[in-house]
């Protein structure tokens, strides 16, 4: 298992330097496939020994081979974070067989898809169809493959449901704050959540989504006090970070509020 762990970590820092990539392409409107990747600000384009995962951007001192420009430390960390949600998944999904292969491999490329967008709405406040339409799709095939596992279509109702309630209720917010507190693409991020979920797992994924964002707010405000007044916090990388937890760990986390509830 630990040798799996291992090729997988490697394959996340492939993988975080892809999402790299792609994020900037994104934004500057250029192909995702098409084409070499070149820095931001001089526009050479990058040779191999440049694009080392960490390595290259600790060798290189954050700066550009070429022009010295800073690069942004968005790039390491988005490598480092990546090799280890993918190396922690590995460990915690614990792929045996055919079935829980593939429900790694599916989950891998949802990490990699709601990774992409946490970046980007970090970045830019947005998440953006480009990636949330593929995610939404996604998360559709995940409800399907559950279903033929658990050989029962059934099953399907549950996740269906709390795509849709979970999704009913960031409408409803989006509308209610006229889109000040969050945005469309909010609404579609919590149907997803829903989909890989269900409704227990999404009580914890929005548990630590809103906890989470209200420490990091209110340690904000602490810091900037009144320069902070007015300044938006993109949601989308907390429901990310509740997704992630609660996939990984959801039904071990809600069993452990129940017990502690004498609910179970």
């Amino acid at each position: 298992m630990l040798l799996i762990v291992t090729y997988i970590i490697l394959l996340g820092l492939i993988i975080g330097s892809a999402i790299n990539a792609i994020v900037w392409r994104l934004y500057v409107g250029r192909s995702w496939v098409k084409g070499r990747s070149v820095c931001p600000e001089c526009n050479h384009t990058l040779a191999g020994k440049d694009l080392v995962p960490i390595f290259s951007w600790l060798l290189l001192g954050g700066k550009c081979r070429y022009c010295r420009a800073p690069i942004h430390w968005q790039y390491p960390a988005v490598e480092a974070a990546t090799a280890a949600l993918f190396g922690l998944s590995a460990y915690a999904l614990h792929p045996m067989d055919a079935w829980t292969w593939v429900r790694l491999v599916l989950w891998l490329a949802m990490l990699t898809l709601l990774i992409i967008l946490a970046v980007y709405d970090a970045r830019w406040m947005l998440l953006p169809d480009k990636i949330m339409i593929p995610a939404v799709f996604l998360g559709l095939v995940y409800v399907v493959f559950e279903a033929l596992r658990l050989h029962s279509i059934m099953s399907a109702r549950g996740p269906l449901l709390a795509a849709l309630i979970t999704g009913g209720i960031f409408y409803v917010l989006v509308a209610a704050s006229k889109g000040r507190a969050m945005g469309g693409g909010d609404i579609k991020l919590a149907f997803v959540m829903g989909l890989l979920l269900g409704l227990r797992g999404m009580a914890v994924a929005l548990l630590v989504a809103f906890d989470t964002a209200a420490i990091v707010g209110l340690a904000l405000i602490i810091r900037h006090r009144r320069r902070l007044r007015g300044t938006r916090i993109a949601f989308g990388p907390f429901l990310v970070l509740g997704t992630v937890v609660a996939f990984l760990y959801g039904h071990a986390i809600a069993d452990w509020y129940l017990r502690l509830n004498g609910l179970i």
